[in-house]
Formats: structure tokens, sequence, C-alpha cells
């Protein structure tokens, strides 16, 4: 069922009709009249839910006739109140002018033949029926009833809000003890009155009339009418919305629910809604029972759900499980696989050919965008949930749950592909339950199968991912990257690829090569394995530094900058296990084929946003430096004026301009947005001015033959120790004097 904000008649029950007032005789003969003469004819649709009286054949129903077209009904409505008064002034001997009121009321329905409306008239009517609630007569329950019809035709709600007549009718639901035959028509003379007019829901969100409105919703009596009423306030009114929330409305509606005398399937559909506004993130959820996201989910079982009304039921759970005893709750009583049947649901019952069980027309099929938005709402509640304490603690590696996720992993179907990989990568945070995943489950074999062949970048992200977190155990590093891993890796590095994959992939393959060297020697391997093929010379390194080159996408950049530093840093440790002549082999292979290889690394000491990435850099460039090659390389980034600029400030603590900042985050944010003490600040600093003249000193070593002698009395200066402002700009100076650094 699609929920739009056209809301049709709802019949009361039959059981509610006795409690229904009858009009008087004359009333019966006309409207019986009116709905003969009419018959055939149908009240345009508004945005509203439409309330109109019990379906009694003794009372006029204004879905047959449009009040502003047919005078009928306008005298049908001055005339009815204006029978109704006189009888009541008899009755109770009321003090007032009567032939006044219906000389006013002849003039009004004249006028409604117009077109126009009497406020005037209708205020006098307000003053009379406010008399009559004051001696709580009968009377009143058959204006209202007459109300309650004629307020269906919305050129009537202003002249009914500007009279009086809504808050009356406001007072009348709000005192305690007020009959269901007088709350109901009143109830309903409200909804209507305020459907689509703001001026009137205004009044009706005071603070002496809302906390009423939401008691009655916790009644199953008058559910009926009570929930369509709040609906019409607070359909697309955030003022109307705001204030029924912060009232309590969200506990009322599951109060409502877990009643069991509560059986109106028709209402649903604006429940779901109303729990969706009434549960946003401005409400305190303290007043609702813990067992309220269960009350939810439960809602989604339902067979006759349609994914409109799906949504608004998830965007709810998502409200609840912000919060964490709502997530244990949810934990506890595994409700998250009433949450993954939504996303097999999803295909199963609304998209065509999906089941041969149930197959489904085209025509029949809902939005694609509502499917997506559905199945992308409940992923992301279910990968929250998958990562927090309890959810670990409950559903171990050999979990019903876990072995359904597995399943999904070879899913056709790409939404339960992505869920899969989401909560088995959160699952898979410590390293015993990756260790377990990869040699027992060779979860990481169907991974790198989905990278292999699935297109659909969500799922491939999701992946790059899940495989990252398996690969942070020592254990499982050489496992899981093999040369096809590397390879397949490798392929998200092209053009056609977002940067938020190739990010992933980067990342990915920096934890696969932190502190295993087989997985470096993959990364250098030959593109061709021809010796007279251009790609002969190429390595998958290569393809990585040819992205850092082209992609504008600063954190993909960094995370290059970040592998090139783990191979530094893998090829140096392991050069102890392994003998001289091999690891001078890879060293050579790294330098040889990779020229712009410190590039990357020249760019994290550059910046000054990410403290701890930038000493990260310093201390690569420092390794590098310690071979004659990897001088070479690391000489080359420094021709640049930009880059030397930072070397000499780094060293000399000094600014090298009087523009240029000292590199460094001045509030001490690292790159995790955590803040540091002044204190942690200098001593990082500290560390990198270390690393700066051990790479100054491996340079003057390995490379100062061949350095002129401007750059090599540079370089000299700089190891002298601290320097002034004045000396730090000399040198700057010096250095801008050499051709190569212009």
């Amino acid at each position: 069922m699609n929920l739009n904000k056209d809301i049709s008649e709802v019949s009361l029950p039959q059981k509610t009709q006795d409690d229904t007032l009858r009009s008087n005789t004359s009333l019966q003969d006309q409207a019986s009249r009116a709905t003969s003469a009419n018959e055939a004819s149908q009240a345009p649709s508004s945005r509203h839910r439409d309330l109109n009286v019990d379906e009694d054949p003794l009372t006029f129903s204004l879905d047959q006739l449009n009040l502003h077209k047919e005078p009928l009904m306008a005298e049908r409505m001055f005339l009815s109140l204006g029978s109704i008064i006189q009888h009541a002034a008899e009755e109770l001997e009321l003090d007032i002018d009567v032939q006044d009121i219906q000389d006013a009321l002849r003039r009004a329905d004249q006028i409604a033949r117009n077109g126009s409306r009497d406020i005037d008239a209708l205020s006098k009517i307000q003053v009379v029926l406010s008399e009559l609630l004051v001696l709580d007569s009968n009377h009143l329950v058959e204006a209202a009833t007459v109300l309650a019809n004629a307020s269906r035709d919305e050129s009537w709600r202003l002249p009914f809000g500007q009279s009086g007549l809504l808050a009356l009718f406001l007072r009348v639901q709000a005192t305690i003890g007020v009959e269901d035959r007088l709350l109901i028509p009143s109830l309903k003379f409200i909804g209507n009155t305020c459907a689509d007019t703001d001026i009137n829901r205004e009044v009706a969100i005071s603070p002496a009339y809302i906390p009423s409105l939401v008691r009655h919703v916790a009644d199953p009596r008058i559910s009926r009418t009570i929930v369509p009423v709040i609906y019409n306030i607070c359909s697309g009114y955030e003022r109307a919305q705001h204030a029924f929330r912060t009232s309590g409305l969200c506990p009322a509606l599951i109060r409502l629910l877990q009643n069991p005398r509560f059986s109106e399937p028709n209402l649903l559909t604006y429940v779901y809604s109303l729990l969706e506004f009434s549960s946003s993130d401005d409400y305190d959820f303290d007043p609702c029972p813990v067992n309220s996201v269960q009350t939810v989910v439960e809602l989604l079982q339902r067979d006759e759900l349609e994914p409109d009304d799906m949504l608004p039921i998830i965007h709810t759970t998502a409200a609840f499980l912000k919060h964490d005893r709502f997530q244990q709750h949810f934990i506890e009583h595994d409700l998250e696989y009433a949450l993954m049947e939504v996303i097999t649901r999803s295909f199963l019952s609304y998209e065509p050919n999906a089941s041969q069980d149930s197959p489904v027309s085209v025509d029949q099929t809902p939005d694609e965008d509502v499917l997506l938005s559905l199945r992308k709402t409940v992923i992301e509640i279910l990968s929250d949930i998958s990562a927090t304490v309890a959810f670990a603690r409950r559903y171990t590696i050999n979990s019903t749950l876990v072995d359904n996720l597995i399943r999904w992993l070879s899913s056709q179907r790409q939404q339960e592909q992505v869920c899969a990989c989401l909560m088995l990568g959160n699952l898979a945070q410590s390293d015993a339950v990756c260790r377990e995943m990869v040699s027992r489950l060779s979860l990481h074999e169907r991974l790198v199968e989905i990278l292999e062949y699935q297109t659909h970048p969500q799922v491939s992200y999701a992946a790059l991912g899940f495989l990252r977190n398996l690969a942070l155990p020592a254990e499982n590093k050489s496992t899981v990257g093999t040369q096809r891993t590397v390879e397949i890796i490798a392929r998200f590095w092209s053009e056609e690829v977002t940067s938020q994959i190739q990010h992933a992939s980067v990342a990915l393959l920096r934890q696969l090569l932190n502190s295993c060297i087989g997985n470096v020697r993959w990364l250098l391997e030959s593109l061709s394995s021809d010796p007279d093929s251009p790609a002969h010379e190429k390595t998958y390194l290569s393809l990585l530094l040819l992205l850092f080159g082209r992609t504008d996408d600063a954190a993909t950049k960094f995370e290059t900058g970040r592998t090139v530093a783990t191979i530094s840093r893998c090829i140096s440790s392991s050069s102890q296990g392994l003998p001289p002549q091999a690891t001078n082999a890879i060293w050579h292979r790294l330098y040889g084929l990779h020229p712009d290889i410190a590039t990357p690394l020249a760019m994290m000491i550059s910046q000054s946003r990410f403290p701890v990435l930038r000493s990260e850099g310093w201390f690569a460039l420092a390794l590098m430096a310690r071979s004659g090659e990897g001088s070479a390389a690391v000489s080359d980034v420094f021709q640049q004026l930009e880059t030397f600029g930072v070397l000499v400030s780094t060293i000399t603590g000094q600014s090298p301009t009087s523009e240029r900042p000292v590199p460094g985050n001045t509030t001490g944010s690292d790159s995790n947005g955590s803040d540091r003490s002044p204190e942690q600040v200098q001593q990082m600093r500290d560390k990198d001015r270390e690393n700066a003249l051990v790479l100054v000193s491996e340079l003057l070593r390995h490379t100062g033959d061949s350095l002129s002698d401007i750059r090599r009395s540079v370089l000299e200066d700089l190891m002298r120790g601290p320097q002034s402002p004045e000396r730090a700009q000399e040198l700057m100076t010096r250095a801008q004097s050499e051709d190569r650094l212009e």
C-alpha cells in the first residue's frame, strides 16, 4: 500500500453505530433527499485523511456533495444547526435571542450560495455551543455531528478556525470524562478543520490541547478516529510534528500497538508515518519501554506490507537503535533476522521475475528507488548493530546468523552481498576470529572471487573492507595476499573506478604489505613475463604510482604514500631474516624500476593537516636514504624548492619565508581528529627534526660527491645546529640561486 497524503474515508465499525446520535427528522429527510439527488457525485481528493461521521443511513455524507458548489448542503448545515439551537433553547430555556440567530443563519445560507463564508454567523453558533458545553447538553452532540460532516469541505476550514469553533471542540476533547458520542465527532471536526490548514494547526498544537490528544492515542476504542486526526494535524507541518514528538506521541503509539484490543489494520499506514516523525533525532526516548524496538520491528512481519509502509518502520527502528538499551534488547531477541528478511523479501515480493512462486507484474512493481532506499537503510542498521560488543558476544562464528551471512556472500543479489560483507567484517575484529575465517572457512577466497567478478561498486567496496580486516593478523597476510589478489586489487586503479573504491583498494594493499615481504615481492612483479614487452619493466607498484599522479583524491594520495612507507619498512625489517643479496635485489628492483618512488612521501611531509602522516613520511624518507640508490631517489624530490623549504623549516624550526608557517598543526589535532597536548605536538616536531637530520646526513654520505657546491654547503649548514630565522632565510636564498631548484 502506497502511503500518500490522500486519506480516503474509513467507516466506523458497526458496533459504534449504536453510540452515534441520529439527526432529527427534518435533517434525516433532507439528508436522504440530498444523498439521493447526488449519489453519483464524488468530492475531489485532498492530501489529508477525510474524517466522516458514522455510516449511518440517517446521516448525510459530504463524500457525495461539494458544499461550495451545492447551496443545498450549506443550507443543510445552517438549517440543521438552526434547528438544533432552537430545540436546545426551548428545552434548556437558554437566555439567547433565537430569532436573531435564525436570521443570521439565513443570511449565512444566502452568502454561502454565492461562494462566501459568514464568520459572524459561525461565531454566534460558537457562543451557543459553548453554553451547551457548560450545560453538558446532548444537543452539542447533534451539532458536533453536523459540523464534523461540514468540515470535510475545505472551504469551511478557515472560517471554522476563525469563528472559534475549532478551539471549542479542542476544549471538548480535552475535557476529562467526555463521552465517546461527543468525543468522536469532535475529533473528526478537529482533524478535518486542521487538514492542510497551518493557521488552524497552530491552534491545535497549543499546550492546552496536545496532552489530551496524545492521551487519546493509547485508547483502542477511539484509535480509528484519533490516529487520522493527529496525522492531519502533523502531515507536512514540522511545527506540529515537533510539538507532538516532544509531548510523548511515540510512547503513546507504542502502547497502542502493544494493546491486544487494538485491531485496526487500515490505520497502520498512518501509524507508521506518525511513528517515524515522532521518533526523530530530537526526541528523548527515555519514556519508551525497552521492548519498543521489538514492537516496531514486528510490524515488518505483516504480510500486506508494501515498501512505502516499510520505510517509516525501518527509519523508526534506526532511531531506536541509536540508544544502547534498545540495541541490547534488539540483539538479545535476535531481531536481526527480521531485518535480514526484509532485504530478501524486497527481492522475492516486489521485483519482477524475482521468484517463480510469486511473480510480480511490471505495473505492480514499486518504485525501484523506494526498494533501494529500503535495502540501504536496513543494511546501515545491521552494519551498525553488528559493530557492537554485544553483537559479537551473542553471535559467534559458529552461529546460525553467521552461516546465513556466509551464504549471502555467494548470493546473486548485490545488497545481500553488501550486507554480508559489512556484518561479517564487523565481526572480524579479533585476530582469533580473523584467523578462523581464513584458515577454516576460507572466506578470503570468496571475497577475492567477488572482487574479480563483481562490478557493482557497493559490493566491491564492502568486500575490500572485509578483506582488509581479514588481513590484519600476521598469520593471514601471506594466505590472503597471493599474486592473484595483488593483480585483482590493481584493477581498481583504472580511471573508470571511483576514488572511494580506489582508496579502499590501496588501504587493503597496505595492510597486506605490512611486515610481509612475500607480498612486497608480488607487488614488484613485472606486468608481463615477456622481456621484449614494455610492460616487462612495469610492476603493480608502477600502476599504483600512476594512480598517485592521476588522482585528485587526497585520501588516496595519502594512502599511497603510507603504502610506500610500509614497503620501505618491510624491506628493512625483512633484511634481518634474508640473505643480504636477496635484500639488495629487492631494494634494487624497488628503486631501479620506480625512480619516482619518493614522490608520495614528499606530499606527506609537505602537508600540515595530519601530523602523524607527516612524521611517517619523514621516517620513511630517512630509511630510504640509508642506501645509495635510495638517496638518489630521495634527493630528486628535494630538487623542488617547496619540498626543500619543508626540509629547512623542519630542521631549523623556522619559517624559510615570512609568509610560510612552520609545518605543523598548531591546534595539536592529529589525523584521527583527537587533540594532542602542546608537549605531545612538540615531541612530534622534535622527532621529525631528528629524522630530517638523519636524512640530510645520509644524503651527504651517499650523494655528497654528486652535489653542487651550493647544495652541499646548504645541507652541511643544516647539520650545524639551531638556526635563526635570518639564517634559515639565507639558506633558502642560497638554494634558490641554484638553477636546479628554481
